[in-house]
């Protein structure tokens, strides 16, 4: 029996069950849209949203890369900035700042709230409670997500609870259609990736088990998949307890790219492409020639392909295979899934 098939040693490995944490996001996508828990302060009605010229997006960590999301996805139709850092660097009464912590006690994000109401009256928070519910409670309309989700496996809630707020401030339109497209292409991916699908049958399976013993360096094929990109990568990082980098065409190709030049380095590192399959010309003949120095080199890389007609389509689409390649090698590497240990040992360090 392959090593990802024994379903009792995964069971093992996950005592907290992270599997199914991963595996229920089409349901927490749905729950977070249809059902948010929007708290509105009697005050809001008397805000103007046409005032709002720029959206300043705090958060760290797992609630941050909705953040990621939100700015590729909607910076078109406003300037978006994401700050993870205990500083907004420019803030000013236009600016709507939207701060994410899933546990409302990020020191990081607790410092830009508390710059924000200094400065504007265009003030909102997703979390689940914690000292960030504390200051905006009956003061700003804020999102409450629910309880015991490790903030990365929350991905679901925390995103589309800020699709929901930028909704209700009028920034962008519904999203209902996104949303449902979103949810059904889902549930039909589930079934590949579940864990009673066979190694063989199985493309996450078998992807952890080629990422194993090397480091995956991430790319996507445009700046826009970025935040894909980086997901994959801080997936691999706290599911698997793994080194994995990443980076995006076309700057990739201005720096990196001169680094697989380096001798006996090959067969230590994956390459793993994540691109669209009609992606722009521009896009498409650097990453063919970039293929083409893996040949010359003799890497073997793996590519995905997103899938969608909207950019949080494609991203979702393939977030999904990410987390769950992550949790497969999380399994192959024998470490719990949902701890984090070094991320608690320097929030202790830090606090002392």
């Amino acid at each position: 029996m392959q090593k990802l098939d024994d379903i009792k040693k995964i069971e093992k490995l996950d005592p907290e069950d992270m599997y199914h944490k991963i595996i229920h996001l089409p349901e927490h996508i749905l729950n977070a849209y249809q059902n948010p828990q929007i708290h509105l302060p009697s005050s809001f009605g008397k805000l103007n949203p046409k005032k709002i010229k720029r959206i300043v997006i705090c958060g760290m960590g797992g609630s941050a890369i909705s953040a990621d999301i939100a700015k590729a996805a909607f910076g078109n139709l406003i300037p978006v900035e994401v700050v993870k850092d205990y500083n907004i660097p420019f803030l000013n009464e236009e600016t709507l700042v939207i701060t994410i912590s899933y546990s409302g006690n990020t020191e990081e994000t607790l410092s830009c709230l508390r710059q924000a109401i200094e400065k504007t009256d265009f003030i909102a928070a997703i979390t689940s409670g914690g000292t960030v519910k504390k200051l905006v409670d009956e003061k700003y309309c804020w999102l409450e997500l629910p309880i015991g989700l490790p903030p990365r496996s929350a991905i679901g809630h925390l995103f589309f609870s800020l699709v929901k707020l930028l909704e209700t401030f009028a920034i962008i339109p519904s999203q209902e259609l996104v949303v449902k497209q979103i949810v059904a292409d889902l549930i039909k991916k589930a079934g590949a990736i579940s864990v009673n699908t066979p190694t063989e049958e199985n493309i996450a399976k078998t992807a952890a088990i080629a990422i194993k013993g090397k480091i995956p360096i991430i790319y996507s094929s445009s700046p826009s998949l970025a935040p894909l990109a980086y997901r994959w990568k801080c997936q691999i990082n706290e599911n698997a307890k793994y080194p994995a980098f990443w980076h995006y065409f076309p700057e990739m190709n201005h720096n990196e790219s001169e680094g697989w030049e380096a001798k006996n380095f090959g067969d230590r590192f994956i390459p793993i492409v994540l691109s669209r399959m009609n992606e722009e010309e521009n896009y498409k003949k650097r990453i063919r020639a970039f293929k083409k120095i893996f040949g010359k080199i003799d890497v073997k890389y793996l590519e995905y392909f997103v899938e969608g007609d909207s950019l949080i389509e494609e991203i979702f689409s393939l977030i999904y295979l990410g987390d769950m390649i992550s949790f497969y090698l999380a399994i192959l590497q024998e470490v719990n899934p949902t701890t984090i240990e070094f991320i608690n040992f320097l929030k202790k360090e830090i606090s002392e």
